[in-house]
């Protein structure tokens, strides 16, 4: 099972559930303990993480986690707020991206050569398209639950296309410096969708 099959088995298995441990999705999910933890450590709710959606309860034995309950209403200003907040910041990366092409250097046909500043730009791009996919899978999920209300559908509809619109306009704007580089698509690609959720390549149709 991949990290991006288990990831949506937690969510819908914690979605049915007041609660669940560990050792029982462990048990469930025939996974291992690193891959459960490291999925649910990124998943989390914390006061540096506030778009997370599991919640920890570590004051009881063992630890519980559950999903928290939301209206829509909540998901859609989540929406809303991020989309808006990365612009500025993902506008910054491409400018670095553009103009320094030591940043994006290919030792091999399988291996990218990033310095520090690189190896930063292509984890917060890598980390953004992964929360874009989280926010469309919830939005997914509670259309397809009817956890929508009536007034609220056609702002649904509107908050998934906006998330499929950000994703493909980050992708088509990274081919595009890819092209000018003249990097390999696949070296960058291996690299950047590393994180759960994420299931699009760059030499897609997008």
């Amino acid at each position: 099972m991949t990290k991006p099959e288990l990831e949506k088995k937690i969510f819908l298995h914690l979605t049915k559930v007041d609660f669940s441990t560990s050792d029982e999705m462990k048990n469930i999910f025939k996974c291992s303990e690193y891959d459960l933890m490291d999925i649910i450590k990124n998943n989390t709710k914390t006061n540096s993480e506030p778009l997370g959606f599991i919640i920890k309860n570590d004051e009881t034995t063992p630890t519980r986690y559950s999903i928290e309950q939301t209206n829509y209403l909540t998901i859609h200003n989540q929406v809303e707020n991020y989309l808006k907040g990365i612009n500025g910041i993902l506008s910054l990366f491409y400018r670095n991206l553009s103009s320094q092409s030591n940043l994006l250097k290919s030792d091999s046909d399988k291996i990218l050569n990033l310095n520090n500043k690189g190896k930063t730009i292509f984890d917060n791009i890598s980390l953004i398209l992964d929360r874009i996919q989280q926010l469309s899978f919830l939005i997914t999920y509670y259309k397809s639950m009817d956890k929508i209300p009536k007034n609220m559908i056609s702002k649904a509809d509107e908050d998934h296309e906006k998330c499929l619109n950000m994703y493909s306009k980050i992708i088509k704007k990274l081919k595009s410096i890819l092209m000018k580089e003249k990097i390999n698509q696949e070296v960058i690609e291996l690299y950047l969708f590393k994180h759960q959720f994420v299931v699009n390549h760059l030499n897609s149709s997008i």
